[in-house]
Parts: C-alpha cells; structure tokens; sequence
C-alpha cells in the first residue's frame, strides 16, 4: 500500500474549493457548526455516508487554547464514537469573537479506524484522515471582494500528519507544524504558496499525541521531516474567493527527490484588512514525494494564513544583562 493511501482528500469536508480541481463556484455545505457553545461537525466519509460530531453529545474531553485573532477567546474539543465496526475521532480548535461568539474559526480533523476494538494506543499510520477549515468568513455564499491589482503577503500556520517509511520498514506517522506563507498577484488572479519556505518544517506533539494517548515525549524520529520544503505553483483565485491546484513540488537540501506531486486548495476571507485585500486564507494542503534510496514520504495539512495587520508581533530581543 503507498504511504499516501490513508489520505483521503474529500472536496464535501472542506467547502474550500474542491481538492481535486476547480469547483470554486460550487456552494458546498460547511463542515461545522457552532452557536457561541455548542460545536457540530459533519464530514462526508469515502464510503458516502456523513460522520457527525456534537461537542454536547459525544465530547471525550475539551480544554482551552490560546487563539490568533485579537479579541478571541479559544476552546479544544476532542470527540468520538466507538461501534461495532471501529472507531471515529473529531479534534477540533475553536476560537470566537468575545462580542459575537456565532463568530468563530474552527479547524481540526477526522481520523477513522476502521476494525478497532478498543480507544488505547491508535495508531494515525491506520488512520483515514479528512482535515477540515471553517468559519462563517469562509462561507462561499460570501464571497470577498478582491482587488482589482496589486499584490498581498500571508504567512501563519500549517501542521497535520507526516510519514515516511524506508523500503522494508514499518512506516512512521508523526505530527508536524510549519510556516504557511503565500503570496497573492490579484492582478494576474494567481496565489502561491510554501510550507517551510521560513523557518523548518519540525515535529509537533501538542495534538494527535494528546487525543490518543501517546506518550512519546521528545523521543528521536529515524527520518524527520526537517529541511524539505513544499512548494506550491500558483493557483487562480475564484470568484467566490476559493483556490485550487495541483502543482506541487517538495524539495530537500541533502536529499534526490525523484518524484513529487500533491494538491492543495483554499479560500480567502470574506472580511478585508485594512488595505482592501482579505484579511486571511485558510485551508487544506498535501505534498507526497519518493526518494532515490527508495523512501517515500507525505506531507497532509491544514493552513491558516493572516495578512501582515493581524499577525502578532515578533519577541522582543532580550536586553543587554536581563
């Protein structure tokens, strides 16, 4: 089996543009839901059915996080199902708007195991998994008004799974965090993007870690996924905002890639900064890639890019003595 088969790219569970090709002006339905306190998510599987989630009835556990957007407060939920034929997990970061909490940002994943008999020590490389974006500035029947000309910068936030497995070897599935950045040529239509163009792409065990139960601490990885870069050509933005395209190019300093594709696809926000462009893009983004010694790896991710006003300002530079 390729290493990339567990990862299911379904064009319903975003509503982001399709994750194939094109479909931007195609309304899907949302994947979630969220009325200042309770959160619902429905995610259309690969057999056909719809996987629903309510935070009031199948919530294993919930904490907070902190959020990226001024005057927001957010919330985790991690929620699940157990059946006869497997198990279904729903993790979810929300933050809303302090004055209007029907105003929200969701964005998280569904991991299917099918054949599970039991919650303990599940394993994401069995996993099918569908990411998923949200929110009501990204609903396609509000679409942005986009510029005319000129050129706008994103940068913010990418994580989701990576694998990798050498010929021979039991394949390895990890959490990752990277830097998302875009740039946006209004005037030529276009956006592109990078994942771990600044900064390194690095392992994170904040979240897959933490609803399964894993306990691995910072034990070392064989192959990590640090120095590639994921490149992605530029894609037409849409009428309605949404983009998508399946040019995509992974790269290595010390590694021969000899093969690479992938797909990704988004939205941006219906709501502008104050220079006119939309004050974010969010939404989903995968790279596979084969190696000369045989390896083969996969990058599968959702992203959140702000524009330059809403980012946080960078640390300050410790004081001389302090």
């Amino acid at each position: 089996m390729e290493i990339t088969a567990r990862l299911v790219c379904l064009s319903l569970a975003l509503a982001l543009g399709a994750c194939s090709s094109g479909g931007d002006e195609q309304a899907f339905p949302r994947p979630t839901s969220f009325d200042g306190e309770v959160l619902r998510i429905a995610i259309p599987r690969a057999d056909g059915r719809t996987e629903q989630f309510s935070s009031l009835r199948d919530e294993w556990y919930s904490w907070s996080w902190f959020p990226f957007m001024p005057n927001h407060s957010g919330r985790r939920w991690t929620m699940g199902k157990t059946g006869r034929d497997g198990v279904s997990i729903a993790y979810a970061l929300v933050s809303w708007d302090n004055d209007d909490p029907t105003d929200y940002l969701s964005a998280g994943f569904w991991m299917r195991f099918d054949g599970a008999r039991t919650t303990r020590r599940l394993d994401p490389a069995d996993a099918e998994i569908v990411p998923f974006v949200d929110g009501p500035e990204l609903d396609a029947r509000v679409p942005p008004e986009l510029p005319v000309s000129g050129t706008a910068s994103y940068a913010g936030s990418a994580g989701g799974v990576y694998r990798y497995r050498r010929p021979g070897a039991e394949p390895l599935a990890e959490e990752f965090a990277a830097t998302m950045t875009l740039q946006a040529d209004f005037a030529a239509g276009t956006v592109a993007g990078c994942i771990g163009c600044v900064g390194d792409i690095a392992l994170e065990r904040e979240h897959l870690y933490t609803i399964l139960g894993w306990r691995r601490g910072d034990a070392a990885v064989e192959h990590p996924p640090t120095g590639y870069e994921i490149r992605f050509a530029p894609a037409a933005i849409g009428g309605t905002g949404g983009f998508a395209d399946a040019s995509v190019a992974v790269t290595h300093p010390d590694r021969a890639i000899v093969r690479s594709d992938g797909s990704w696809s988004g939205r941006f926000s219906g709501r502008p900064a104050g220079d006119g462009t939309p004050q974010l893009a969010a939404g989903h983004a995968s790279a596979a890639f084969a190696e000369a010694d045989g390896g083969e790896g996969s990058f599968d991710s959702i992203f959140t890019a702000l524009h330059p006003t809403l980012q946080p300002p960078p640390p300050e530079e410790p004081r001389p003595g302090s």
